[in-house]
């Protein structure tokens, strides 16, 4: 009797990358669009002039790091919905950092608390500056202690990641903060409030670990 060879399954197609993206930017789009307008909205309506330049934009980025916190916590607890929404390999890659994923989402959430707390702060905004002052502090100390359980259980390439991350945040901070304080300060341009600063940090930190991680790549694997 002959053998007949063996022929091996193909392999699946895998998607364009436009269409393994349009579905994470496009819910992180409406998402998005949804909690702005409800902020500014609350913001309007909470006060007669509004809130203000500094803390309009401190209380949407507070937002964008609730949003994403939110994300990345429902990856964790629903692999299969998160693999279609984050770029990782498959549902399998967020079981495996469930550990790591949990408190690093729940201190993104805190972190995006604590400056909507201090963007709403009185006397401008609507809460009072010892409740606003109180719980921001009390939320960036949980962020930072879970922070340091996340990067307990980070492996050696997330470890690289975050300290390339921090260092890009430094030389970020450095550009942007600096460049203004020293604008400020020879008279060109009114210099940062303090609220600024904070802004800032949370920003250039974002915007460094965005860049790090798309240079290795793991801003454009998807979802298969």
């Amino acid at each position: 009797m002959i053998a007949q060879p063996r022929t091996s399954a193909p392999l699946p197609r895998k998607k364009s990358l436009a269409r393994r993206l349009a579905l994470p930017v496009a819910a992180g789009g409406v998402s998005g669009f949804i909690a702005t307008m409800g902020f500014l909205e609350f913001a309007e309506f909470s006060t007669v002039e509004g809130l203000g330049v500094s803390r309009e934009i401190a209380g949407l980025v507070g937002v964008i790091y609730i949003l994403t916190g939110l994300v990345v916590a429902l990856g964790a607890a629903r692999p299969g919905v998160g693999a279609k929404l984050l770029n990782v390999e498959d549902a399998d890659e967020l079981r495996e950092g469930k550990r790591m994923l949990v408190p690093s989402s729940v201190a993104m959430v805190l972190l995006g608390g604590a400056l909507i707390l201090l963007a709403l702060a009185g006397p401008v905004g609507p809460l009072a500056p010892v409740l606003s002052v109180g719980g921001a502090v009390l939320m960036l100390a949980i962020a930072t202690w879970l922070g340091t359980i996340a990067q307990r259980l980070t492996d050696e390439m997330q470890r690289d990641l975050n300290r390339d991350a921090t260092a890009s945040a430094f030389s970020l901070l450095l550009l942007i903060g600096g460049g203004w304080a020293m604008l400020a300060h020879t008279g060109f341009v009114t210099g940062p409030a303090p609220l600024d600063w904070l802004t800032m940090f949370s920003v250039v930190l974002l915007l460094a670990t965005f860049w790090q991680a798309g240079r290795r790549g793991l801003m454009t694997r998807g979802p298969n």
